[in-house]
Protein backbone atom coordinates (compact mmCIF):
# COMPACT_ATOMS: atom_id res chain seq x y z
CA UNK A 1 0.00 0.00 0.00
CA UNK A 2 1.55 3.28 -1.05
CA UNK A 3 1.91 6.16 1.66
CA UNK A 4 1.02 9.50 0.57
CA UNK A 5 3.53 12.62 1.50
CA UNK A 6 1.10 13.50 4.80
CA UNK A 7 0.51 10.05 6.14
CA UNK A 8 4.95 10.43 5.62
CA UNK A 9 5.18 13.68 7.38
CA UNK A 10 2.98 12.55 9.90
CA UNK A 11 5.18 9.17 10.77
CA UNK A 12 7.74 11.78 10.48
CA UNK A 13 6.54 14.17 13.17
CA UNK A 14 5.78 10.66 15.59
CA UNK A 15 9.03 9.36 15.33
CA UNK A 16 10.69 12.73 16.14
CA UNK A 17 8.39 13.38 19.10
CA UNK A 18 9.24 9.50 20.53
CA UNK A 19 13.35 10.16 19.86
CA UNK A 20 12.67 13.96 21.66
CA UNK A 21 10.87 11.99 24.75
CA UNK A 22 13.76 9.15 24.69
CA UNK A 23 16.37 11.66 24.69
CA UNK A 24 15.07 13.71 27.54
CA UNK A 25 15.03 10.89 29.54
CA UNK A 26 18.32 9.71 28.68
CA UNK A 27 19.25 13.57 29.77
CA UNK A 28 17.45 13.66 33.22
CA UNK A 29 20.27 13.38 35.60
CA UNK A 30 18.03 12.38 38.34
CA UNK A 31 17.71 9.19 36.55
CA UNK A 32 20.98 6.45 36.82
CA UNK A 33 22.32 5.65 33.77
CA UNK A 34 22.34 1.71 34.54
CA UNK A 35 18.76 2.16 34.52
CA UNK A 36 18.16 3.32 31.26
CA UNK A 37 19.24 0.38 29.21
CA UNK A 38 15.43 0.16 27.38
CA UNK A 39 15.66 3.98 26.57
CA UNK A 40 19.07 3.53 24.67
CA UNK A 41 17.88 0.36 22.69
CA UNK A 42 14.40 2.32 21.47
CA UNK A 43 16.67 5.44 20.32
CA UNK A 44 18.74 2.86 18.42
CA UNK A 45 15.85 1.24 17.16
CA UNK A 46 14.29 4.42 15.54
CA UNK A 47 17.65 5.81 13.82
CA UNK A 48 18.15 2.26 12.36
CA UNK A 49 14.44 2.79 11.04
CA UNK A 50 15.24 6.29 10.20
CA UNK A 51 18.41 4.91 8.09
CA UNK A 52 17.35 4.98 4.13
CA UNK A 53 20.66 3.79 3.73
CA UNK A 54 21.10 0.85 5.45
CA UNK A 55 24.56 -0.63 6.86
CA UNK A 56 25.28 -3.91 4.84
CA UNK A 57 25.73 -6.20 8.03
CA UNK A 58 27.46 -9.43 6.27
CA UNK A 59 28.39 -12.75 8.14
CA UNK A 60 31.32 -11.22 9.53
CA UNK A 61 30.97 -8.15 11.16
CA UNK A 62 34.43 -7.26 10.68
CA UNK A 63 33.93 -6.66 6.96
CA UNK A 64 35.08 -3.55 6.30
CA UNK A 65 36.91 -2.69 9.08
CA UNK A 66 40.54 -1.16 8.30
CA UNK A 67 44.05 -0.34 9.82
CA UNK A 68 45.00 3.48 9.20
CA UNK A 69 47.93 4.97 9.48
CA UNK A 70 47.01 6.07 13.16
CA UNK A 71 45.20 2.43 14.24
CA UNK A 72 41.89 0.68 13.37
CA UNK A 73 38.94 2.01 12.13
CA UNK A 74 35.68 0.03 12.80
CA UNK A 75 33.36 -1.04 10.43
CA UNK A 76 30.27 0.39 9.80
CA UNK A 77 28.23 -2.32 11.01
CA UNK A 78 30.71 -2.65 14.20
CA UNK A 79 30.30 1.28 14.73
CA UNK A 80 26.83 0.39 14.90
CA UNK A 81 27.13 -1.52 17.92
CA UNK A 82 28.36 0.44 20.19
CA UNK A 83 25.48 1.95 20.85
CA UNK A 84 24.84 -1.41 22.73
CA UNK A 85 27.86 -0.06 25.70
CA UNK A 86 24.56 1.79 26.97
CA UNK A 87 26.28 3.21 29.71
CA UNK A 88 28.21 4.86 27.53
CA UNK A 89 26.07 5.83 25.22
CA UNK A 90 24.38 7.72 27.94
CA UNK A 91 26.81 9.29 29.41
CA UNK A 92 28.58 10.69 25.88
CA UNK A 93 24.81 11.98 25.05
CA UNK A 94 24.99 13.91 28.59
CA UNK A 95 28.29 15.29 27.86
CA UNK A 96 27.50 16.37 24.41
CA UNK A 97 24.56 18.28 25.34
CA UNK A 98 25.90 19.81 28.67
CA UNK A 99 28.63 21.07 26.64
CA UNK A 100 26.64 22.70 24.30
CA UNK A 101 24.78 24.49 26.95
CA UNK A 102 28.16 25.86 28.05
CA UNK A 103 28.81 27.42 24.73
CA UNK A 104 25.16 28.91 23.92
CA UNK A 105 26.14 30.48 27.46
CA UNK A 106 29.13 31.93 26.21
CA UNK A 107 27.56 32.35 22.65
CA UNK A 108 24.29 33.06 23.19
CA UNK A 109 24.18 34.54 19.83
CA UNK A 110 24.92 32.03 17.58
CA UNK A 111 24.78 27.97 17.54
CA UNK A 112 27.36 25.90 19.29
CA UNK A 113 29.56 24.25 16.47
CA UNK A 114 30.13 20.32 17.42
CA UNK A 115 32.70 18.15 15.32
CA UNK A 116 31.74 14.85 15.67
CA UNK A 117 35.04 12.77 14.44
CA UNK A 118 33.71 9.09 13.54
CA UNK A 119 30.01 9.18 13.59
CA UNK A 120 29.34 6.25 12.65
CA UNK A 121 25.97 4.88 10.33
CA UNK A 122 23.72 6.96 13.06
CA UNK A 123 25.81 9.94 14.32
CA UNK A 124 24.27 8.16 17.45
CA UNK A 125 25.50 11.11 19.72
CA UNK A 126 24.31 13.59 18.20
CA UNK A 127 21.30 13.10 16.41
CA UNK A 128 19.53 12.32 19.70
CA UNK A 129 20.46 15.91 20.45
CA UNK A 130 19.43 17.60 17.42
CA UNK A 131 15.54 16.77 18.26
CA UNK A 132 15.89 18.24 21.37
CA UNK A 133 18.44 21.38 20.38
CA UNK A 134 17.30 23.03 17.44
CA UNK A 135 19.63 24.29 14.61
CA UNK A 136 19.90 27.65 16.26
CA UNK A 137 21.31 26.16 19.56
CA UNK A 138 23.58 23.52 18.05
CA UNK A 139 25.13 22.47 14.94
CA UNK A 140 26.97 19.34 13.59
CA UNK A 141 29.89 18.64 11.69
CA UNK A 142 29.68 14.61 11.15
CA UNK A 143 32.87 13.03 9.81
CA UNK A 144 33.68 9.22 9.48
CA UNK A 145 36.06 7.84 6.95
CA UNK A 146 33.53 4.90 5.57
CA UNK A 147 31.67 6.07 2.77
CA UNK A 148 28.74 4.40 3.79
CA UNK A 149 28.49 5.40 7.33
CA UNK A 150 28.36 9.15 6.08
CA UNK A 151 25.71 8.20 3.53
CA UNK A 152 23.67 6.36 6.25
CA UNK A 153 24.41 9.02 9.30
CA UNK A 154 22.62 11.70 6.25
CA UNK A 155 20.11 9.57 5.51
CA UNK A 156 19.19 9.31 9.42
CA UNK A 157 19.17 13.09 9.56
CA UNK A 158 16.77 13.87 6.26
CA UNK A 159 14.25 11.18 7.78
CA UNK A 160 14.09 13.07 10.52
CA UNK A 161 13.95 16.54 9.27
CA UNK A 162 16.91 17.48 10.91
CA UNK A 163 19.06 18.31 7.74
CA UNK A 164 19.57 22.45 9.37
CA UNK A 165 21.22 20.47 12.10
CA UNK A 166 24.17 19.37 10.31
CA UNK A 167 26.37 21.92 8.89
CA UNK A 168 28.40 19.48 6.73
CA UNK A 169 29.71 16.16 6.31
CA UNK A 170 32.64 14.68 5.43
CA UNK A 171 33.75 11.37 4.14
CA UNK A 172 37.41 11.10 5.32
CA UNK A 173 39.95 10.35 7.80
CA UNK A 174 39.29 12.76 10.64
CA UNK A 175 43.55 13.16 11.31
CA UNK A 176 43.61 14.87 7.97
CA UNK A 177 40.48 16.67 8.81
CA UNK A 178 41.67 20.68 8.65
CA UNK A 179 38.38 22.73 10.25
CA UNK A 180 37.59 26.47 8.68
CA UNK A 181 39.22 29.15 11.10
CA UNK A 182 36.70 31.65 11.02
CA UNK A 183 34.25 29.67 12.32
CA UNK A 184 36.16 26.97 14.44
CA UNK A 185 34.09 24.67 16.38
CA UNK A 186 33.72 24.95 20.15
CA UNK A 187 33.31 20.98 20.47
CA UNK A 188 35.56 18.59 19.09
CA UNK A 189 33.60 15.11 19.70
CA UNK A 190 36.22 12.12 19.05
CA UNK A 191 34.89 8.32 20.42
CA UNK A 192 37.39 6.02 19.04
CA UNK A 193 38.78 3.85 21.37
CA UNK A 194 39.10 0.75 23.59
CA UNK A 195 39.84 0.23 27.30
CA UNK A 196 43.93 1.78 28.25
CA UNK A 197 43.82 3.50 24.88
CA UNK A 198 44.44 0.31 22.60
CA UNK A 199 44.29 -0.40 19.29
CA UNK A 200 41.91 2.92 18.04
CA UNK A 201 43.06 6.51 16.90
CA UNK A 202 41.67 8.49 19.55
CA UNK A 203 45.25 10.05 20.56
CA UNK A 204 46.43 10.59 17.21
CA UNK A 205 43.01 12.30 16.08
CA UNK A 206 42.40 14.12 19.11
CA UNK A 207 45.85 15.34 18.72
CA UNK A 208 45.19 16.62 15.52
CA UNK A 209 41.86 18.38 16.07
CA UNK A 210 43.28 19.91 19.54
CA UNK A 211 46.22 21.36 17.35
CA UNK A 212 43.74 23.10 15.32
CA UNK A 213 41.65 24.19 18.06
CA UNK A 214 43.47 24.70 21.07
CA UNK A 215 40.58 26.07 23.34
CA UNK A 216 37.60 23.74 22.35
CA UNK A 217 36.45 21.34 24.54
CA UNK A 218 37.49 18.63 24.14
CA UNK A 219 35.06 15.22 24.90
CA UNK A 220 36.17 13.59 26.29
CA UNK A 221 37.95 16.14 28.75
CA UNK A 222 40.24 13.41 29.75
CA UNK A 223 41.30 9.95 29.46
CA UNK A 224 43.51 8.43 32.37
CA UNK A 225 45.11 5.05 32.62
CA UNK A 226 46.37 4.10 36.63
CA UNK A 227 48.30 1.08 37.34
CA UNK A 228 47.19 -0.40 40.57
CA UNK A 229 47.56 -4.19 42.04
CA UNK A 230 44.85 -6.57 42.57
CA UNK A 231 44.45 -9.28 44.39
CA UNK A 232 42.91 -11.44 40.76
CA UNK A 233 41.14 -13.78 43.58
CA UNK A 234 38.90 -10.49 44.43
CA UNK A 235 38.53 -8.30 41.63
CA UNK A 236 36.16 -10.36 39.59
CA UNK A 237 33.88 -12.01 42.68
CA UNK A 238 29.94 -11.01 41.46
CA UNK A 239 29.80 -8.04 44.59
CA UNK A 240 33.13 -6.28 43.56
CA UNK A 241 31.33 -6.10 39.59
CA UNK A 242 28.46 -4.03 40.65
CA UNK A 243 28.74 -0.96 39.42
CA UNK A 244 28.76 0.75 43.54
CA UNK A 245 31.48 -1.52 44.12
CA UNK A 246 34.68 -0.15 45.47
CA UNK A 247 37.98 -0.99 47.04
CA UNK A 248 36.50 -2.62 50.09
CA UNK A 249 34.74 -5.17 47.95
CA UNK A 250 38.23 -5.86 45.67
CA UNK A 251 41.39 -5.32 47.18
CA UNK A 252 43.71 -3.16 45.36
CA UNK A 253 46.78 -0.78 45.63
CA UNK A 254 46.96 2.11 43.77
CA UNK A 255 50.03 3.33 42.17
CA UNK A 256 48.92 6.41 40.15
CA UNK A 257 48.42 7.49 36.77
CA UNK A 258 50.75 6.55 33.44
CA UNK A 259 49.12 8.46 30.74
CA UNK A 260 46.54 11.18 30.43
CA UNK A 261 44.89 12.33 27.14
CA UNK A 262 43.31 15.58 27.92
CA UNK A 263 43.21 19.02 25.88
CA UNK A 264 46.09 20.20 28.20
CA UNK A 265 48.47 16.92 27.72
CA UNK A 266 47.82 17.03 24.10
CA UNK A 267 49.23 21.01 24.29
CA UNK A 268 51.97 19.76 26.55
CA UNK A 269 53.20 17.62 23.50
CA UNK A 270 53.20 20.31 20.69
CA UNK A 271 57.23 20.05 20.33
CA UNK A 272 56.96 15.99 20.52
CA UNK A 273 57.36 14.66 17.18
CA UNK A 274 58.26 10.46 16.82
CA UNK A 275 56.05 7.98 17.23
CA UNK A 276 56.17 8.11 21.32
CA UNK A 277 54.33 10.12 23.83
CA UNK A 278 55.43 10.35 27.00
CA UNK A 279 53.98 8.23 29.93
CA UNK A 280 54.54 8.33 33.95
CA UNK A 281 57.33 6.42 35.93
CA UNK A 282 55.79 4.29 38.32
CA UNK A 283 57.90 2.45 41.18
CA UNK A 284 56.63 -1.25 42.49
CA UNK A 285 56.50 -1.58 46.11
CA UNK A 286 59.40 -3.42 48.06
CA UNK A 287 57.12 -5.56 49.96
CA UNK A 288 54.82 -6.92 47.22
CA UNK A 289 52.73 -9.74 48.16
CA UNK A 290 52.10 -12.30 46.05
CA UNK A 291 48.46 -12.19 45.16
CA UNK A 292 49.13 -8.82 44.09
CA UNK A 293 48.73 -8.32 40.12
CA UNK A 294 49.65 -5.04 37.99
CA UNK A 295 46.29 -3.81 36.35
CA UNK A 296 45.91 -1.17 34.03
CA UNK A 297 42.55 1.06 35.16
CA UNK A 298 40.91 3.62 32.37
CA UNK A 299 38.55 6.12 34.01
CA UNK A 300 37.33 8.36 31.39
CA UNK A 301 35.16 12.37 32.31
CA UNK A 302 33.74 12.70 29.36
CA UNK A 303 33.04 16.36 30.60
CA UNK A 304 32.52 17.63 33.76
CA UNK A 305 30.86 15.38 36.47
CA UNK A 306 29.80 12.59 33.74
CA UNK A 307 32.49 9.91 34.20
CA UNK A 308 32.61 6.26 33.48
CA UNK A 309 34.52 4.35 35.80
CA UNK A 310 35.77 0.62 35.86
CA UNK A 311 33.24 -2.13 34.94
CA UNK A 312 30.95 0.67 33.59
CA UNK A 313 31.70 0.48 30.22
CA UNK A 314 33.45 -2.08 27.84
CA UNK A 315 35.77 1.38 27.74
CA UNK A 316 36.54 1.26 31.05
CA UNK A 317 36.95 -2.77 31.62
CA UNK A 318 40.47 -3.32 34.06
CA UNK A 319 43.14 -5.09 31.92
CA UNK A 320 46.45 -7.33 33.18
CA UNK A 321 49.53 -5.46 32.55
CA UNK A 322 52.61 -7.22 30.82
CA UNK A 323 55.96 -5.35 31.30
CA UNK A 324 58.64 -5.44 28.62
CA UNK A 325 61.02 -7.23 31.67
CA UNK A 326 60.92 -8.89 34.96
CA UNK A 327 58.49 -7.25 37.12
CA UNK A 328 59.10 -8.08 40.38
CA UNK A 329 59.16 -5.84 44.09
CA UNK A 330 60.76 -2.65 43.87
CA UNK A 331 61.19 -2.54 40.05
CA UNK A 332 60.76 0.83 38.11
CA UNK A 333 58.49 0.92 35.14
CA UNK A 334 58.84 3.57 32.74
CA UNK A 335 55.31 4.03 30.80
CA UNK A 336 54.87 5.76 27.09
CA UNK A 337 52.35 5.87 24.33
CA UNK A 338 53.08 4.24 21.12
CA UNK A 339 51.33 5.91 17.81
CA UNK A 340 50.95 4.49 14.85
CA UNK A 341 49.03 1.83 12.68
CA UNK A 342 49.07 -0.34 16.22
CA UNK A 343 48.58 2.43 18.91
CA UNK A 344 48.85 1.05 22.77
CA UNK A 345 50.33 2.12 25.92
CA UNK A 346 53.86 0.09 26.87
CA UNK A 347 55.90 -0.25 29.87
CA UNK A 348 59.59 -1.08 30.08
CA UNK A 349 60.87 -2.27 33.22
CA UNK A 350 64.02 0.44 33.95
CA UNK A 351 67.25 -1.69 35.23
CA UNK A 352 68.19 -1.47 38.81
Amino acid sequence: MKIDNHELADLRVQKLDRLRCLTSSILDARRPAHLLEREVVATVAILAESATVPVAIGEDILDSEMVTANGLALSPASASMCANDFVRTIQFIRSVHSAALDVRALHPDRPARVLYAGCGPYATLAVPIMSVLSSREVTFTLLDIHAESIESAKSVVDSLGLADSVASSETMDASLYCGNREQAHDVILVEMMQACLESEPQVAIARHLVAQNPNAILIPEDVRVDLTLADMSREFERDALKPQAGDAERDRIHLGSVFVLSRETINSWKAIGGDRLPGSTMRIPDLLERRYQPMLLTTIRIYRDHVLKDYESGLTCPRVFSAQGTLDAGATIQFHYELGRHPRLSGEVCAR
